[in-house]
Formats: structure tokens, sequence, C-alpha cells
């Protein structure tokens, strides 16, 4: 019988699976102190992840025609003029607490009976939207959520938009269900999955740092960027739902640790960039890599 796993070993590979070439490319732009990178940085840690030049190159080509990056020279790349969406989304994690305000019981509703099935990309990206933005199905053609979003129905309509929610659909707030529809309504999110999530990645994330001044420069590398994107991701996708519904200190936990996570992952791909900024690279760079990691510890 082969021995289980451990659960440790299963999210840093879980994590590395996720890990796609433009997402590596979007992680690095946005870390990147003038948010430009080297073409040769960018195929440079596509190795470390065994990633080819060729889908390095592939990435970007496909990036720069979606309007989310372009070439600002020969060699160096940098986020598109109008790809502020796409920055703002990468670095959204960190103040994802800011968005929520307190909650009055009422929901915001989706209505998408009207929305066409033909196209099932473009279905599957307005479903994306709704379940990025913490919606669940209520009935059929109903998703909801609390409404406990910073700005309200507006703010989150514009923002449902933007992500891809189909234009036929209509937003509006519901509010006064009756004692077996609330029951329902409150039973949409699978509450202890989360609060079992956040313990679960706070953890890794402390394993993960400890262990990063025993790991050599390119495994420390890999590792903060794929770990730190997970979790990332984990907290982009959370319903951040009211007290009301779930006990948020996990949440608040989760997003503090991944900050202080987020400080040596941003040390260590700094300075792993400005070897290519500086084409002068000194003989001993590895060593100053390795201070910044040891450093960051002893902090």
């Amino acid at each position: 019988m082969t021995p289980a796993r451990s659960k440790k070993a299963d999210i840093r590979d879980e994590a590395l699976s996720q890990l796609s070439s433009t997402a590596l490319i979007l992680s690095l732009l946005s870390v990147a102190p003038r948010q430009t990178v080297p073409v040769q940085a960018l195929i440079a840690a596509g190795r470390l992840f065994e990633m080819s030049e060729r889908s390095i190159r592939v990435a970007l080509n496909r990036l720069d025609v979606d309007g989310k990056v372009r070439k600002l020279s020969r060699g160096l790349y940098g986020f598109a003029e109008g790809a502020e969406g796409v920055r703002r989304e990468v670095k959204s994690w960190i103040e994802a607490e800011d968005r929520v305000v307190e909650w009055s019981g009422a929901w915001i509703a989706v209505y998408t009976g009207d929305v066409s099935r033909a196209d099932r990309t473009r279905l599957r990206r307005h479903e994306g939207a709704l379940r990025l933005r913490g919606f669940r199905p209520f009935r059929q053609d109903l998703w909801i959520r609390p409404d406990n979003l910073r700005g309200g129905v507006q703010v989150v309509a514009a923002d449902l938009a933007a992500l891809g929610l189909a234009k036929a659909s209509m937003i509006f707030i519901a509010s006064n269900f009756s004692a077996v529809e609330d029951s329902v309504t409150r039973a949409l999110w699978d509450r202890a999955s989360l609060l079992e999530g956040y313990s679960r990645l706070i953890e890794e994330l402390k394993r993960s740092e400890q262990r990063a001044s025993a790991l050599s420069i390119d495994q420390a590398l890999v590792e903060t960027l794929s770990i730190g994107r997970y979790v990332i991701r984990h907290i982009l996708l959370d319903p951040l739902l009211p007290k009301a519904l779930l006990a948020t200190d996990g949440r608040y936990r989760l997003i503090a640790q991944m900050r202080q996570y987020d400080h040596l992952g941003q040390r260590l791909w700094q300075a792993f960039l400005a070897r290519y900024v500086n084409t002068e690279r000194t003989p001993d760079a590895g060593s100053q890599d390795r201070r910044r990691v040891r450093n960051h510890r002893a902090q």
C-alpha cells in the first residue's frame, strides 16, 4: 500500500500544478519595483518552474493580444496602459477586508433567466464572475450573496460587469425572506470548509516560512511564489461573509499571515529580478539572496 502523502506535500504539489506561464508573468510584473521585467528574467524564472522559453514567449504574446501587457522596448515588458484592472486584481487580496461593511441582513440578488446559454465560453465567464464575488445559486436562475460589500449593489454591479457578467442579468436587493427561505440562504456556503481552510492555509504559510532559510535560493523562489499564489487565490475566491454568517477571525488571521509571507517572497523575487536589471551581477549575488532569507527569519 502506498503511504498517504501529507497535507503539506499535497498543498505544495497542488500549488505548483496551478501555476501557469501567464500567472508567473503577471506575478513577476506585480512584484517588480517599476512593474517592468526583462524577458530574459521571465525566461530564467520559467526555468525554475520547468517552463520552456517557448511557453513563456507564447504566454507573453497572448497577454499582449489580450491587452494585459505590452512590449516597452526591446526585451522589456510591462503592464499595458489599459490593464489597471489586472494590476488591481493581482493585489486586491491585500485590501480584501476593507471591502467588507456591516451587514443589514439584506441580500444582493442576480436574476439570470434572460441570459443566453448558447455561448458556453461566455456563460462560464458569466458564472465565474458571480462565484468570484461570492454569489451562490439560490433558485433556478437566481444567485445571491449578503449585501455587505462596500459601495453596495451599484459597485458590485459594476464589478461583476467588468468580470464578465452577462448584460442580460438583472441585479437588485432582496430582503425580508420567510424564516424557511432565510435558513436556506444561510446554508448556501460551506462554512465549516471555509473555517477549516483558513486554519490549514495559515499553518502552511507558517511551515513554509520556517523552512525558507534551509532551502536553496531556487527552491525558496519556487516555494514562496507557488504557495503564495495558491493562498492568494483562496483569499480572492473567499465570499467575504459577514460575522452574522461566519466567524471571521480566521479570515483576518489568514490575510495577516499572507501579508507577512508576502514580504519574504517579494524580497527574494526582487533580488532575483535585480540580477537582470543590473547587468553586472556580483559574484556573491547568491550569498546576498541567502542573507535576505535569513534576515527575514530573524525579524
